[in-house]
């Protein structure tokens, strides 16, 4: 998996919260959605608190080249299914540490949802 620089690694780890822009499975227009996110081992991920009935989580599942917008810039991203169980926790301990008054915290670590975590990956560059 490629990473994002570390430059905007750190502003991810400082911002609590990024707009992920993903495209309508069934519109194809684009959706933006504000979620949390953690940056745990150098990447960033974030998660749906609806799990896999998200409406965001499914589109980015459905079609994974999204965007990340964070300080007024737009990132293309690529959304990576987290399918470890060992990973699903470490990033609930990652919310638990960056998030730990938050109301909505207990939905985000909940088991239920750890499912639906979504590793971030800078978009890859087209072919040449």
């Amino acid at each position: 998996m490629e990473r994002f620089p570390g430059d905007t690694v750190q502003r991810l780890a400082e911002s609590r919260e990024i707009d992920v822009e993903t495209t309508g499975r069934r519109t194809g227009q684009p959706r933006r959605t504000t979620v949390w996110v953690v940056v745990a081992d150098g990447v960033p991920y974030v998660r749906s608190e609806f799990g896999a009935a998200g409406q965001w989580y499914r589109n980015a599942v459905a079609d994974p080249r999204i965007a990340i917008v964070i300080g007024g810039g737009r990132l293309p991203a690529t959304a990576i299914a987290v399918t470890d169980p060992a990973r699903w926790r470490s990033v609930s301990d990652a919310y638990r540490a960056k998030y730990p008054r938050s109301s909505g915290l207990a939905e985000m670590v909940d088991p239920a949802v750890e499912p639906a975590t979504l590793a971030l990956s800078p978009a890859a560059s087209p072919e040449t």
